[in-house]
């Protein structure tokens, strides 16, 4: 059962971005970490024994293109261009990955997208009218968004740190 649970949420809360960009990005973001949650406590079922990694990166890509989606029709040219660039800068490492099955090229193409995103309609959901009009504050953005993903991605996919176990184990103290 949790296996379906899993696929719709992953399929049915992203569609909330399209009506809620800012909002409903951050549910997907929440779905997303919830699905290896609700596998591990109530079963993998028909996802056991499959590469599950390859199938989140699906849901991942799915919920990133409705977010590039949203970003296509931003007024804000900077901001929107910068947005696509990333977005497909992601996908180029995403499917580079896929082929080679070397985790540390995410590293190379860090999903700097999802956060660039997640400032811009957060922005622009608590001030509206808010563009990226300088130079000065795109890399300001960039910087804010680009620090904190580029240290996860290396901490994920370069020092391959067990970071839901992590989590189980230290914090939810499940065994």
């Amino acid at each position: 059962m949790a296996p379906i649970v899993v696929i719709f949420l992953r399929l049915l809360v992203p569609i909330g971005i399209l009506r809620w960009p800012f909002w409903g990005a951050l549910l997907a973001i929440a779905a997303d970490a919830a699905d290896v949650i609700l596998l591990d406590a109530f079963g993998w079922g028909f996802f056991a024994g499959q590469d599950y990694h390859a199938i989140d990166k699906l849901f991942d890509t799915y919920y990133l293109a409705l977010e590039v989606y949203v970003a296509w029709s931003w007024r804000d040219i900077l901001a929107r261009n910068v947005s696509l660039t990333l977005f497909f800068w992601r996908l180029v490492g995403v499917i580079v990955f896929e082929v080679t099955r070397v985790r540390q090229v995410i590293l190379f193409a860090p999903n700097i997208f999802e956060n660039f995103y997640l400032i811009i309609t957060g922005l622009k959901q608590f001030l509206p009218g808010f563009t990226v009009d300088s130079r000065k504050k795109l890399w300001v953005i960039l910087a804010i968004a680009a620090i904190p993903k580029i240290a996860q991605e290396y901490i994920m996919h370069f020092m391959e740190f067990p970071t839901w176990a992590f989590i189980k184990h230290n914090i939810f103290r499940w065994r």
